[in-house]
């Protein structure tokens, strides 16, 4: 089958039906955070704000305002207020086609959870989605972008679709060398990759606690390895867990270009410092992307199957 966009009708923006409401512990400062996410008016996109804060203004979802990429991205406004861990939240938006919410925070951080975005995906079914009315415009990549650092790599070609094929390489044989490949247009983000938790290595994890860093990091909401075991009790919710979590991850940072996405990417080792820079490769030339109205969008498995 020919790779053509399918086209079944408009497709319009999306908001939430009902607030949602939920509270957790931020990953660095260990302290509760309730969060807030309430529906927002078409063309507004994906915005922040503080609540702790007097006046402090909107954090636009963007990645132009992305100010650090160390254990999570963080985002910031002109007068120098943040938020911190948003890729879980941005993920979940992206995999449930939410184009417009407001999120009112306590702190700086958005709750880490259970360390993936399978709670923010939860919530926000529970109360409903919204369509707007207002066609939705994605960006789609018209040739090949491609940034490297290190061994990281992050390669976008031209697709009608929006596929992620990713490969992870790390010295513990608890994780070892995984690759996956996924179609996000699909309806397969809630079961196959939301749940994905995110991970890191206990001696890192001891090393960050004893440098006040990551004070709210545990077994509870993460992965923790160790000389090749798995500590959490529960153990993995899928043997490749920590390739779909970079997925997910790489998800909430590409929705950061404030669009839905068509264009296939190839990611080695990738993070949230690189996934920033591809954006700003991308968007720095326009003959690198179109932006376009969007129609009802499906992958091109799904495609398949239904004339199958």
């Amino acid at each position: 089958m020919p790779d053509t966009l399918n086209i079944q009708n408009i497709d319009f923006q999306k908001t939430l039906d009902a607030k949602v409401l939920c509270e957790g512990i931020g990953l660095h400062s260990g302290c509760k955070i309730r969060m807030q996410i309430l529906p927002a008016k078409p063309n507004q996109g994906i915005i922040f704000i503080r609540e702790d804060v007097a006046n402090s203004q909107k954090i636009y979802a963007s990645y132009k305002n992305v100010s650090d990429t160390k254990l999570g991205t963080t985002i910031a406004n002109k007068a120098g207020y943040k938020v911190r861990t948003i890729e879980h939240l941005m993920a979940a938006f992206m995999g449930l086609k939410i184009d417009n919410a407001i999120v009112i925070l306590s702190g700086n951080e958005v709750p880490i959870m259970d360390g993936s975005s399978k709670v923010f995906v939860g919530l926000i079914n529970e109360v409903g989605i919204r369509e707007q009315f207002v066609k939705r415009k994605v960006i789609k990549v018209l040739r090949e972008i491609a940034v490297y650092d290190g061994k990281s790599s992050i390669i976008a070609t031209p697709s009608n679709d929006f596929t992620i094929n990713y490969k992870i390489d790390f010295e513990d044989p608890a994780i070892g060398i995984q690759k996956q490949k996924f179609s996000i247009l699909g309806s397969n983000f809630d079961k196959e990759i939301s749940t994905a938790r995110t991970f890191g290595m206990l001696k890192e994890v001891e090393y960050m606690h004893k440098n006040g860093l990551a004070l709210g990091g545990s077994i509870e909401n993460a992965i923790v390895v160790d000389n090749g075991k798995v500590l959490n009790p529960g153990g993995l919710r899928f043997k490749d867990e920590f390739v779909r979590h970079k997925i997910l991850d790489l998800c909430g940072d590409i929705y950061l270009s404030g669009k839905h996405f068509l264009g296939n990417i190839s990611a080695v080792c990738a993070g949230h410092e690189i996934n920033n820079k591809f954006l700003w490769k991308l968007f720095s030339d326009k003959n690198n992307f179109q932006e376009i109205e969007a129609y009802n969008l499906i992958s091109m498995e799904e495609v398949t199957s239904a004339v199958a």
